[in-house]
């Protein structure tokens, strides 16, 4: 099966991602996959992405092509392409999700002191800002408060799909990495991170609503250079939405 998909010139989907500098949020061609693969599951929802990567930067006026094919471990496989380019692979599972509830938000925060503001550690704006505040720190990992804006193009009715969520834990992640910088004194400006993979991520729920709050917790696993791989969940106050990997790339510009 083969799919068109051609990115606006411009609107909602780069408001905010970035200002100054317009890239398609790698969640965004997540949810056009999905979205284009409705009519060949049905109603099932994604339940699992055992990989995902990011290869290329998406800007406006780009034309994709979507190409998919039954995995041999059950599910699809997809390839998203620009004219000889790979932007984007991946795989993933459909099916009920498996609702979790024993996992909500629990303990007590520890939330850091004199920290900078926002947005001298994100380069993200409204309404592609889903991070509101850091919550905890330990020196393995970060929570952040967050909630996905009901204003954002990725909310449909008022609720975005739950893999959406992804977007929160690799905010969490760039914040980190700001702060790392900024107690090092390396850096005084958010620079721009990349989500570059996911893996083994298990979803927990089909949509996600708006405007509630969620807390994206993440715990470096490795670094290499600007490339980190993290351990991440993604709650609301009574249950999991997502766990699994993601990979991030932090840019020098």
């Amino acid at each position: 099966m083969s799919i068109s998909i051609d990115i606006p010139t411009g609107g909602p989907l780069f408001e905010g991602h970035f200002p100054g500098r317009p890239i398609l949020p790698g969640v965004a061609e997540l949810a056009m996959v999905i979205r284009a693969l409705r009519p060949a599951v049905g109603q099932e929802a994604v339940r699992a992405i055992p990989f995902l990567r990011f290869r290329r930067i998406v800007v406006p006026e780009d034309a994709l092509v979507l190409e998919v094919r039954p995995s041999s471990e059950g599910g699809l496989r997809f390839y998203l392409r620009r004219g000889g380019d790979r932007v984007a692979d991946g795989a993933m599972h459909f099916g009920k999700p498996d609702d979790r509830t024993e996992l909500g938000v629990t303990g007590e925060w520890r939330p850091p002191q004199g920290l900078p503001r926002l947005d001298e550690l994100l380069p993200h704006r409204p309404p592609m800002r889903f991070v509101e505040r850091v919550v905890d720190e330990t020196e393995e990992g970060i929570t952040c408060l967050a909630r996905i804006p009901g204003d954002c193009a990725l909310v449909d009715q008022g609720t975005a799909l739950a893999a959406v969520a992804l977007e929160a834990a690799a905010q969490t992640a760039a914040v980190r990495e700001s702060l790392r910088h900024w107690r090092e004194a390396t850096s005084s400006q958010p620079r721009i991170g990349y989500l570059v993979s996911v893996r083994d991520a298990v979803l927990y729920r089909e949509t996600i609503p708006a405007d509630v709050d969620l807390y994206a917790a993440i715990r470096l696993v490795t670094r290499s250079g600007p490339l980190c791989t993290y351990a991440v969940e993604v709650m609301t106050e009574d249950a999991m939405a997502l766990r699994g990997m993601i990979g991030t790339y932090l840019s020098d510009e």
